[in-house]
């Protein structure tokens, strides 16, 4: 199941959809990032490894990725949401860092509500048409073995990651408690952090806000655009979509345009996808 986890629309999910197309992870890590090719089939969608291995041997490909700051009000704190349903989202965030989220579940015992803030956040992303430039005249290992899904009779979608939100970074805030004396407590979460060795900081920037910084960057939020394997080995970046003829027949066409492919159309309650 590629969404077993979904939240209602907010100002955050709206943002990656909108202005990115990018379909939040549920535990961010460092794999996801552009370049890298998913398979994608009647909603499952399966990790395959970066597009370098599959070109044809001799064929370099060293397309280098492009960085840029992300800053958006929508990320620098969200709406205030029940505990227990933003903890079910912070487990994934915490398992991401390396944070038992067990433990902080306990030291975070009292809270009512909480907000999350996500800092020094950046998209990593690849240029669309510099992308055509080096596929132009570069064909790919079809008989590479990791080809055949691609190339079944009932293929998977050959997705390409083109763009990447990455964080290092991220903030609880507390809204709400149980009792008006809740209070963070700092020395209890470092030493949480120190027994599970988690390569993460974490500081008070309020008297029940904590921000927990890891020294990698992790994707939680991604872009993809569709590839189309054509008969002479070559890639086409475009979508193929279904319409009809003038006689009524239902035909498959493919558009030389890269486009964003959406992996989840549902969008008042957006899924937080995890890889089959």
């Amino acid at each position: 199941m590629s969404f077993p986890f979904r939240i209602c629309r907010n100002d955050t999910t709206s943002m990656l959809r909108d202005l990115f197309n990018a379909t939040p992870l549920k535990v961010p890590e460092s794999r996801v990032r552009p370049l890298i090719i998913i398979a994608e089939k009647n909603g499952k969608t399966d990790f395959r490894g970066d597009l370098k291995h599959l070109m044809e041997e001799g064929v370099a490909f060293d397309l280098q990725p492009k960085e840029s700051t992300v800053t958006d009000v929508s990320l620098e704190k969200t709406k205030s949401i029940d505990f227990d349903f933003g903890f079910d989202i912070l487990k994934g965030f915490f398992e991401g860092f390396g944070i038992p989220s067990g433990s902080m579940a306990t030291q975070l015992k009292g809270a009512k509500s909480i907000s999350l803030s996500f800092n020094n956040v950046k998209r990593v992303w690849i240029d669309k048409n510099e992308l055509g430039s080096h596929l132009k005249g570069k064909k790919i290992d079809i008989e590479h073995p990791s080809m055949t899904p691609f190339l079944d009779a009932d293929p998977y979608q050959m997705l390409l990651i083109s763009d990447a939100i990455v964080s290092n970074s991220f903030t609880i805030n507390i809204d709400k408690s149980n009792d008006s004396n809740f209070e963070v407590k700092l020395p209890e979460i470092e030493q949480v952090l120190e027994n599970a060795n988690a390569k993460v900081q974490v500081k008070k920037t309020s008297k029940n806000s904590i921000t927990f910084e890891g020294d990698e960057y992790l994707t939680f939020a991604f872009s993809c655009i569709q590839l189309q394997v054509k008969e002479s080995g070559t890639l086409g970046v475009g979508m193929t979509f279904l319409t009809r003829d003038a006689d009524g027949k239902e035909v498959e066409v493919y558009e030389d345009e890269p486009s964003h492919v959406e992996l989840d159309e549902d969008l008042f309650q957006p899924g937080m996808l995890v890889f089959d």
